[in-house]
């Protein structure tokens, strides 16, 4: 996985690019923002009356035929009791 996939799964998933290598998506539950950095992305997920919560994967960690699905679950894994 790299920077351009990231920013690619991104744009798909209904994130709008920001600054450069940052996406943001709003829904009804709240904000997500994706932080593309040199070696790594940031997940920041802020929920209403919660706590931020931040995810950090190293590009290295994330493979090529998993990355998609592995993001996709980090979205779907926005349980507020964690």
């Amino acid at each position: 996985m790299n920077a351009d996939m990231i920013a690619a799964w991104a744009v798909e998933n209904g994130f709008h690019a920001m600054a450069s290598g940052n996406y943001r998506r709003h829904d009804n539950a709240g904000v997500i923002t994706i932080e593309i950095k040199r070696m790594s992305f940031l997940l920041i997920d802020e929920r209403q009356g919660l706590q931020p919560r931040l995810i950090s994967r190293l590009f290295k960690d994330m493979s090529l035929t998993s990355g998609s699905g592995r993001l996709q679950a980090l979205l779907r894994d926005r349980n507020p009791n964690h």
